[in-house]
């Protein structure tokens, strides 16, 4: 479905920018043809990435051709859509016999096309800068004494690929430890890239550092790009990722008598093709939900990782999670994208939310970014650092 959307909206935005752009500038036939044309090759974005890249969405191209027909296509499409409301608003004074000057109708497409090319710059830095830490505490009533201040770094939606290299991880990974934190959580979308072409890139990670160790689960892109291969990869870099029930020893966390259990869920796209909708799929994921925490102590404070932002679709509730750590959603991208992705993830796009009484979701925006659709609007990526604390009894929330 994704990849006939991404075939038609450029084709339907051609038309849009030829009717709202091109033909009230009421240039010279030959202009005319050379503004299509230029639109026609701003808009060809992924046709260029797939016949010269080699894939639409993950081209083997060097990372600045990548972001840079990212960013011209970002301007071309924010140029589309901000003309549009005016050239409605020019038609309707046409029709009321209130008319622009070429040349001031030229003038107003000219600061537009300013504007849109500079915020879609600013996007593209955004997009595939280091991110910066964010901080956020959750306050629970029944976290275990010994667990209060027990801290959880989150990170997801890496993304590995030509457009994000091994200097880049280099970054996060620093970053990262400098925060000396109790646990890492990476929750999905790892890589882009077989392991022959990316095991350099990711190797970094396997400097990363924690007290109770590197956790993570699958996403959705991590069955485009052979997932046996990457999870023994993955494992000799010391991460140890949850890809379908995958309950293995050593996922109970001891600080005195009180435990802390980390359950982990493979991305549905590896088992269904439509996990939004097809309810044999959620029923599933309900069940596995109760077993990725199965050899855990009774009692046990419950996190789980996975990747989709779903919590009601899989009985989160149910299964007593207290935390779960998602990604998936990238922030929403940028605006008037993020109410399409909080429709599909249950009005989960990015931050902390209580899915239920005393129990929490994180959505990550994201760590990285992915190649095909590089750019981000008020919407930086992060790497999360996530403190849990023990609310004092009779006390205020902080």
């Amino acid at each position: 479905m994704w990849k006939l959307i991404f075939q038609i909206v450029p084709i339907a935005a051609w038309v849009v920018a030829f009717i709202v752009v091109v033909r009230p500038l009421k240039l010279s036939r030959r202009g005319t043809f050379v503004a299509s044309v230029l639109f026609a090759v701003a808009f060809g974005k992924f046709a260029f990435f797939a016949t010269v890249g080699g894939d639409a969405f993950t081209p083997n191209l060097p990372a600045l051709v990548i972001w840079g027909y990212g960013w011209i296509y970002a301007a071309a499409m924010m140029l589309a859509a901000v003309a549009f409301p005016f050239t409605v608003f020019y038609y309707l004074l046409g029709l009321a016999k209130i008319r622009f000057s070429v040349r001031t109708t030229r003038g107003v497409f000219v600061v537009f096309a300013i504007c849109t090319a500079a915020l879609s710059a600013w996007g593209i830095y955004e997009g595939v800068r280091t991110p910066d830490v964010n901080r956020i505490e959750i306050e629970y009533d029944d976290l275990p004494q010994s667990f209060d201040g027990y801290r959880i770094v989150h990170l997801s939606d890496l993304h590995c690929s030509t457009s994000a290299r091994r200097p880049r991880f280099e970054r996060i990974v620093e970053r990262v430890n400098a925060l000396d934190a109790d646990l890492i959580a990476i929750t999905g979308d790892f890589v882009d890239g077989l392991v022959c072409e990316r095991i350099d890139d990711m190797e970094p990670l396997a400097h990363l550092h924690a007290r109770d160790g590197v956790w993570g689960c699958t996403g959705n892109h991590e069955c485009y790009w052979e997932w046996g291969a990457w999870s023994d990869a993955l494992m000799r870099l010391g991460l140890r990722v949850f890809s379908g029930y995958n309950c293995f020893a050593g996922n109970v966390i001891t600080r005195g008598d009180a435990a802390l259990a980390i359950g982990g869920l493979g991305d549905p796209r590896f088992f269904f093709g439509d996990f939004e909708s097809d309810e044999r799929a959620i029923a599933e994921w309900t069940t596995r939900v109760k077993h990725a925490f199965d050899g855990t102590p009774k009692g046990a404070f419950r996190i789980l990782l996975f990747h989709r932002p779903c919590t009601e679709r899989i009985g989160a509730e149910a299964a007593d999670v207290k935390l779960q750590l998602s990604g998936h959603t990238h922030g929403g991208a940028m605006p008037g994208v993020k109410w399409l992705v909080a429709r599909y993830n249950e009005g989960h796009v990015r931050g902390l939310y209580e899915f239920a009484k005393g129990r929490y979701l994180h959505v990550s925006p994201g760590t990285g970014q992915w190649a095909g659709f590089p750019l981000r609007l008020f919407n930086p990526t992060e790497i999360t650092e996530i403190t849990l604390r023990r609310k004092a009894a009779g006390g205020s929330e902080r």
